[in-house]
């Protein structure tokens, strides 16, 4: 029997049926043409709102505009490389080149390199009114400040934690976004003292404070970088300047050498099993001054400067505008614009320090010392090479030997004939070492109390004398019968957060942020007669209430943060209420570095990073 065509077929389950407008625009068959318009618009408008969903509830770019978190993150700067040493290091272009003729005098034409502290010149226009060429000059664009992704979401679920990164509403005007390091949290007092951050109660009284330490990621984060033999300038050397890692006199189980490489020198210890002891190779921070450079590029004597103690240099804050001329810097008696006032050139005193070495162990045998020097009081890595145990050990200052206080030891791969990295730090009253980029675990605290080890903090002053050199010589590696080679060192140092406030910097001078009780002369790091003025460093404290937090920037020199948000500078307009940020202004955590500056059109791949 054939079959009925017309017979009406039942819809299967889960067949919904199409209203009739749209069955009459199936069967009118719109062109293609305005199909994938309807389309693309509709995408477009999901496009649009899922962007404005995410960019108010959860993740937010925002672009770096200062310095205040460098070397952390950075804001409008040069990128430079040093025509001395090949270091790289950024500086401060905060201040816009203009084209009005009254922002020429503002432009950035120089910055000093971190380690050889050579002062590299950009090309600008600027150096026409030198006296004459004195350094080689750099076409160096203004780049922007590093553009981040902003977590938006999670401080709804969470709380802020200590040393996270926040970006907030300026309490003082809240259509402008700041971003800070987060230290303080409610109900609590920070203290800030000799560069280091305590935390007490609301209500603390003196010796309720305790140092608060960062993570072991948190450091290294944080650290900035003092020497780098892989640094060093061949042509400084080649005039006389004394490198600054040298054996103790009559250490003969160190042999080095150092060979000019390009603009660098090749740097080679290698420490033999000869002698009796331990035998010591020690770091002397030892930077030119600004007259030395000069001199040497004009092939003229200059003196060579003592060893001092380490600061809180910045090289983000060493940029030159146009200086007046330095009398001491150069001997033309004519205008010098390329100086860096010592005052930004770091004049605090830093006892946090790391030490990193590349060794090459050439033999299974003997012991491998790491030492970092605070106060006079010795903290030491003892690598046992054949046994692979690792010790740490701690040295009071005239003790002459380890006290039984504190001791912890660990394994770690250190192997027969292999290369290593090694990275010993104290820093925040606590000892770490990495070993080939991994931090190792030890078998007990490695955390010590300061006042149990040394007496009262106030105490805690530099130290040297003719047989012990001390903070003059804050990093030094020594052999006891081992036989190793090192390739490379680095010298690394802590924050060093500035203890300031409205109040005790008008006391001082509205021009710089210092914890000195009067303004430090010249020679403060290097003038033994001045280290009185370093033990009278001053303390400033912080209470917080309820839902309320303290921020500070990693530079700390040059950060408008709460320590300073009720000073005067302000004028009376956008003044917060006080030295504190309210929770309802968090905006929340900056997560990575997305999109460092570009180079040739391209961004700095090696410059994306997780901000820690």
């Amino acid at each position: 029997m054939a079959k009925n065509k017309n017979k009406k077929r039942s819809p299967r389950q889960g067949d919904v049926p199409l209203p009739p407008q749209r069955k009459e625009e199936k069967q009118a068959d719109r062109p293609a043409s305005e199909v994938a318009l309807r389309e693309t618009l509709e995408s477009l408008a999901i496009a649009f709102m899922l962007a404005f969903f995410i960019r108010t509830f959860v993740v937010e770019a925002f672009v770096i505009p200062t310095g205040s978190m460098s070397p952390s993150l950075q804001g409008a700067h040069k990128d430079l490389l040093c025509p001395q040493c090949d270091q790289r290091f950024r500086v401060n272009a905060s201040v816009s080149e203009g084209t009005r003729r009254s922002q020429k005098a503002q432009q950035c034409m120089a910055g000093m390199c971190p380690t050889c502290r050579y002062t590299v010149t950009f090309d600008s226009p600027l150096n026409a009114r030198s006296p004459e060429a004195l350094r080689e000059r750099q076409k160096v664009p203004s780049y922007m400040g590093d553009r981040i992704i902003v977590n938006k979401f999670l401080y709804s679920f969470s709380e802020p934690e200590r040393w996270d990164v926040i970006v907030f509403k300026y309490p003082g005007n809240a259509t402008d976004n700041y971003i800070k390091r987060l230290v303080g949290l409610p109900e609590e007092t920070i203290r800030i003292y000799q560069g280091d951050l305590f935390v007490g109660p609301n209500d603390a009284k003196e010796g309720d404070y305790s140092i608060e330490r960062k993570s072991a990621k948190k450091v290294l984060a944080m650290r900035q970088l003092v020497h780098d033999t892989d640094h060093d300038p061949a042509l400084l050397h080649a005039a006389g300047w004394p490198l600054r890692w040298e054996p103790d006199d009559g250490a003969t189980a160190w042999t080095s050498q150092a060979e000019a490489s390009g603009r660098t020198l090749v740097e080679q210890f290698v420490a033999s099993d000869q002698g009796a002891g331990e035998q010591w190779l020690r770091y002397r921070h030892r930077p030119p001054s600004n007259p030395v450079w000069p001199a040497v590029e004009k092939s003229r004597s200059f003196a060579i400067d003592p060893p001092r103690l380490i600061s809180d240099f910045n090289p983000y804050n060493t940029r030159v505008n146009f200086a007046p001329y330095d009398p001491g810097s150069d001997q033309i008696g004519r205008r010098h614009p390329l100086i860096v006032p010592v005052v930004d050139q770091g004049i605090h005193w830093v006892g946090d320090l790391l030490l990193e070495a590349d060794v090459e162990v050439n033999q299974n045998d003997g012991e491998l010392i790491l030492q970092l020097t605070e106060a006079g009081h010795q903290f030491r890595c003892r690598c046992d090479i054949a046994s692979g145990v690792a010790t740490l050990e701690i040295v009071p200052n005239g003790a002459g030997q380890a006290t039984d206080q504190f001791s912890a030891t660990a394994r770690i791969a250190m192997e027969s004939q292999g290369t290593h990295r090694l990275l010993f730090a104290n820093v925040d009253d606590a000892l770490h070492l990495w070993v080939d980029d991994q931090l190792v675990e030890f078998d007990g605290p490695t955390t010590y109390d300061w006042r149990s080890l040394f007496g009262p903090r106030e105490e805690a002053i530099p130290h040297t004398s003719a047989s012990d050199p001390g903070d003059l010589a804050p990093a030094a590696v020594a052999t006891r019968g081992a036989n190793f080679t090192i390739d490379r060192l680095r010298v690394w140092r802590d924050i060093y957060y500035i203890a300031a406030s409205d109040q005790t910097r008008s006391d001082v001078s509205m021009r710089i942020v210092t914890d000195y009780p009067s303004y430090p002369p010249a020679d403060v790091l290097q003038n033994q007669a001045q280290w009185g003025l370093i033990q009278r460093r001053r303390a400033v404290d912080f209470p917080l209430e309820k839902d309320q937090f303290f921020v500070m920037g990693d530079n700390s020199p040059q950060s408008q943060d709460a320590r300073l948000w009720n000073q005067r500078a302000h004028g009376g307009r956008n003044k917060p209420g006080g030295n504190y940020l309210e929770r309802s202004l968090l905006i929340g955590r900056a997560i990575s570095v997305v999109w460092p500056h570009t180079w040739n059109y391209f961004p700095g791949f090696s410059d994306m990073r997780r901000i820690q």
